[in-house]
């Protein structure tokens, strides 16, 4: 019997350390541009994403997309770094740093979930931080952005997503409440000269001349012709039968 509980606890220690092995790597950094502490973060909150919803998110980085564009460089890297047969619903969130590209493969549910939505919207979410260089934090931001597309939000998540509306809204009544009641206060009026101030034929004004305080300056702002790296549009494509679906940017 002792011999018997000694086996079934090496087999379950050798069970506990092959699931362990056979967890997902949601970070592939190998640019080398997040810290331990940085990719330890995003692959709890990709985990904690996997566990909820089933979908995969992956994030990498590199500094050699082999000569391919942005598209083709992260519909390969996918396939081959995910079975699609496994994990058919998830996207990969890819920054190309030699050639300043960012770009989303997305296949399963995600192609309509995520790729649908265009350039624009993808880039509202992550550009801003990748030209700044907190590219953690671009990629949390992702993470979040995918989540809150596969978990409804909860009363309370919704109440304080809608806080700084509530606010501006009842900032601007009270200003017009403000600007009401100034309105209605009696106060002296503006007069042009202080003829009503002086005694009749008290003053011999012999010369005169205007002297100006203030003048304004008009400036037109010129609007650039450059898109900054965004644009709408997005791009679909296949691998080894796997229908992908692609969008992305400069930053």
């Amino acid at each position: 019997m002792k011999r018997f509980l000694v086996l079934a606890a090496c087999l379950l220690l050798l069970i506990m350390g092959f699931l362990n092995a056979q967890a997902l790597t949601h970070v592939s950094d190998l640019a080398g541009v997040l810290s331990t502490d940085d990719s330890a973060d995003l692959q709890q909150k990709a985990e904690d994403l996997y566990e909820k919803t089933g979908f995969d998110v992956i994030l990498h980085t590199t500094n050699d997309s082999q000569g391919k564009g942005p598209k083709d460089y992260s519909f390969d890297f996918y396939h081959a770094f995910r079975d699609a047969g496994t994990y058919p619903d998830g996207a990969l969130f890819a920054i190309m740093f030699d050639t300043r590209d960012y770009y989303e493969a997305a296949r399963g549910t995600g192609i309509e979930r995520l790729t649908y939505r265009e350039s624009n919207d993808l880039a509202g979410v992550v550009q801003g931080k990748l030209s700044d260089g907190d590219y953690h934090g671009a990629m949390a931001d992702y993470l979040r952005y995918v989540r809150r597309l596969l978990i409804p939000a909860t009363p309370l998540e919704r109440t304080m997503e809608i806080a700084p509306i509530i606010f501006v809204a009842a900032l601007a009544i009270g200003l017009v409440y403000a600007l009401i009641l100034k309105s209605k206060l009696k106060i002296a009026r503006y007069k042009s000269n202080a003829a009503q101030y002086m005694l009749a034929n008290s003053l011999n004004l012999t010369e005169s001349s205007d002297l100006f305080l203030y003048q304004s300056v008009t400036r037109t702002r010129i609007e650039s012709s450059s898109g900054g790296g965004r644009g709408g549009g997005f791009s679909t494509g296949s691998r080894g039968g796997t229908s992908y679906g692609g969008r992305g940017g400069k930053f």
